[in-house]
């Protein structure tokens, strides 16, 4: 599996080559409407204002569930569902024909492909997963923060690996005075942008803790990392 696609999947992640739809045409790179306003990149109180925003709406999560659709670099598009519980715990079912299941214990990520009979299994400190599934978020003290800036209606937050254990660069998109999460790109170290965009959102009470068990996966010869 492709070290650099394999990043992009961890950060919710996936951008392993997956058989799926052509788009016709291809999807914008960034969520806000084609006649996008201007970008106003945030300085001193402005961006710490903006931070604290972005930490409070990822700190406030504890169980998330809903659908994605992910735009991969090539052009194609991938579907599924996803149910989250910070800290730590991820799961990322992908409709057919993909054929991919990701799943983060809590200290693991495993990305299972069942066409491939392959699990890859990583840390998931080594994963820009990290930076939002941890108990308690502070983007400033846990990241390299590279950009904060608003376009409209929507503010982004670019982050990289402080600490160079995670390749590539995460941009998270906010929307609305809430600030509520709908989307996120990577861009892996070669350049090439992968964006997952949420929708359907619930806040369950209770999740089955079987969704996050590893240990449920086909054993194969991928290796850790």
């Amino acid at each position: 599996m492709n070290r650099g696609f394999l990043i992009a999947a961890l950060a919710v992640l996936a951008a392993t080559p997956v058989s799926a739809q052509q788009l016709r045409p291809r999807l914008p790179l960034t969520p806000a409407p084609a006649a996008a306003p201007a970008t106003q990149v945030l300085y001193r109180d402005a961006r710490a204002q903006a931070l604290a925003q972005a930490n409070r709406t990822l700190n406030a999560v504890t169980r998330l569930q809903g659908r994605f659709v992910q735009n991969s670099p090539d052009g194609s598009r991938a579907t599924g569902v996803f149910y989250l519980q910070r800290p730590g715990k991820l799961r990322f079912e992908y409709n057919p024909p993909a054929t991919l299941l990701i799943v983060s214990d809590g200290a693991t990520v495993s990305t299972h492909d069942s066409a491939l009979r392959t699990t890859d299994r990583t840390p998931l400190r080594n994963t820009p997963l990290n930076l939002v599934l941890r108990g308690h978020v502070d983007l400033e003290r846990d990241a390299n923060v590279t950009r904060v800036a608003r376009q409209g209606d929507w503010l982004f937050v670019k982050v990289r690996d402080r600490n160079g254990l995670a390749d590539g660069e995460l941009t998270l998109w906010f929307f609305g005075p809430g600030a509520d999460l709908r989307a996120w790109d990577v861009v892996d170290a070669t350049g090439a942008r992968t964006r997952i965009t949420l929708n359907g959102l619930s806040t369950p009470a209770s999740f089955d803790p079987a969704l996050f068990r590893a240990d449920s996966l086909p054993a194969s010869s991928g290796a850790a990392r």
